[in-house]
């Protein structure tokens, strides 16, 4: 009977200390584990400091509708919901996801458009407080980039606005289901009757259509499909000889042209 009741209590005691060691390592990881509630929200893209003070800058606010995309997919700026087209640099541009999404609300800090919708911008905040700034020194005009291949994608619909560029001047269409159309500051003078707000229309031209939206450098336009017609794309080349051939290094009007 002792030697029994010597091993049941052996027995006890030893799962008592397990059950005690487990209890103590189970402690310690909840005492270190991090908390959900003080997780670190999202971290700002990270960007050197701003050379210049912002805060002067004229400041507008308003709810994204979408993003203004170029024939390649890149973010060049914003639609808001009164109508004001904001244009800013290549890599404020392409962090403005990070930071505001299409129903958000927006404060910008930039310039705005003597006599049209326009704002240039240099800081962005969105509605968590993540702020991005335009740390570049001021330049011309935004390189317009298009491709010259690539699939083609069609757009059909009514018109919502006419498209500005940086300099204030029509350089395209954005459609009612958000759809971005360019057809180059030359060809929008010429179809200004085709690219007015409520007006029916058709293009097709090589561009992008995914997640952030649909964009075209279009190579044919008209109120229909029926009517379309051919158009220099914005981003042809200028005319003359092509690239290696006899005539391209010729100058016209010098003495290798005689």
């Amino acid at each position: 009977m002792d030697i029994h009741r010597r091993s049941s209590c052996r027995l006890l005691a030893g799962v008592l200390l397990a059950g005690c060691l487990v209890a103590g390592h189970a402690h310690a990881a909840g005492r270190h584990a991090p908390r959900p509630e003080s997780a670190a929200p999202a971290s700002t893209p990270a960007q050197p400091a701003p050379v210049f003070d912002m805060a002067p800058l004229p400041v507008t606010t308003g709810q994204l509708v979408q993003y203004i995309l170029t024939p390649t997919g890149q973010v060049s700026g914003m639609l808001l919901a009164d109508g004001t087209q904001v244009f800013c640099q290549h890599e404020l541009g392409e962090n403005l996801p990070a930071i505001v999404r299409p129903g958000e609300q927006v404060t910008i800090n930039g310039l705005k458009g003597a006599n049209q919708p326009i704002v240039r911008a240099y800081a962005v905040t969105g509605p968590r407080g993540q702020r991005i700034a335009d740390v570049r020194p001021p330049t011309g005009d935004m390189p317009f980039d298009s491709p010259s291949i690539g699939p083609d994608v069609p757009v059909d619909g009514t018109v919502l606005a006419p498209l500005y560029g940086i300099q204030g001047k029509v350089q395209g269409v954005i459609m009612k289901d958000h759809s971005i159309v360019y057809v180059g500051e030359t060809n929008a003078v010429r179809l200004a009757a085709w690219l007015r707000p409520g007006a029916p229309l058709h293009a097709i031209g090589t561009g992008v259509s995914g997640e952030r939206g649909t964009a075209i450098n279009a190579r044919e336009i008209g109120p229909d499909v029926n009517q379309a017609i051919h158009i220099e794309p914005a981003d042809a080349p200028l005319p003359g000889a092509f690239p290696g051939s006899a005539g391209y290094d010729v100058i016209p009007g010098g003495s290798s042209a005689e």
